[in-house]
């Protein structure tokens, strides 16, 4: 296999020699549990029903109580306490459980590297963001907003992946801890190709592991370039809602995706504007 990484990054030839060697060879991607694999499936299937949804949940205690944890929490402004998975459901609909569900299964699988608690939260909250913000951006072009939401939330699963591989074969090797810029510049380069190697992993569709592997260039996509094109703005939007001093005037957007979706400045200033429910919704997933 030959790999096609982003831009070659200040990532030291050797550590880009061993971590390709891991990547092409053995590569340590994070198995779903049945339960979150079935989840999974069910959500993006269009006869999803409610009650197996609910009825699916329930089989994983850990899943189950998280999930019942974020319905209850501000942001869903429940009136009086959800008690019982039938009743989120019920409450706030299949696509809100499905999105809940699949962020708190991924968070757990993923999203967890030991040493490393704070930058894995900023990674996950840029993550939570993205897909927010990448199903607003969906929703306004009048497209699949269940699926633009994973693909957001999915667009740099690679980055915690890589980490841990940079962790783990650091250990064996040196045993001595590995530089942030370092970990960051590996990261940057691989996040992609590991990211699309996830994604087919645990058996997503094929358009999805396209738009993960190419959100930083979407003229590589040729499946799913405008699902594509629609993920990486939400990237973009999440990195500006998350920048100290955020405001309308300082963002610069990525003027190439915004005219090839068609977007006028009065469509980005409506997404911008949604910037503090966007940050609730995310905060919420954290």
């Amino acid at each position: 296999m030959t790999l096609q990484t982003r831009h070659q990054s200040k990532l030291p030839d050797g550590v880009r020699k061993l971590l390709r060697e891991r990547i092409e060879g053995n590569l340590d991607l994070p198995f779903q549990s049945n339960t979150a694999a079935q989840v999974l499936e069910l959500c993006n299937d269009e006869r999803c029903d409610a009650h197996r949804l609910a009825e699916l949940i329930s089989l994983d205690q850990s899943l189950a109580g998280h999930v019942l944890s974020v319905s209850n929490s501000a942001v869903y402004a429940p009136t009086e306490p959800i008690v019982s998975l039938q009743q989120a459901v019920s409450r706030l609909g299949i696509g809100t459980i499905c999105e809940i569900s699949v962020a708190v299964a991924l968070k757990g699988r993923v999203f967890d590297v030991p040493g490393h608690a704070v930058r894995i939260r900023e990674m996950w909250m840029h993550s939570a963001a993205t897909g927010v913000y990448t199903k607003e951006v969906a929703r306004s072009l009048r497209m699949n907003v269940e699926g633009a939401f994973l693909c957001g939330l999915l667009h740099d699963v690679g980055k915690p992946i890589v980490l841990q591989n940079l962790v783990d074969l650091s250990r064996t090797k040196t045993n001595r801890p590995v530089p942030s810029g370092i970990l960051e510049a590996a990261m940057d380069e691989f996040h992609e190709v590991v990211g699309a190697m996830m994604v087919e992993h645990w058996k997503l569709p094929s358009w999805m592991k396209e738009v993960v592997g190419h959100h930083h260039n979407f003229t590589e996509a040729t499946e799913s370039q405008r699902e594509t094109m629609i993920t990486r703005l939400g990237d973009v939007l999440a990195h500006w809602a998350l920048s100290e001093g955020a405001s309308e005037e300082n963002f610069v957007g990525d003027p190439a995706v915004q005219q090839a979706l068609n977007l006028y400045p009065d469509d980005i200033e409506n997404l911008l504007a949604k910037r503090s429910d966007v940050l609730e919704v995310a905060e919420a997933l954290v």
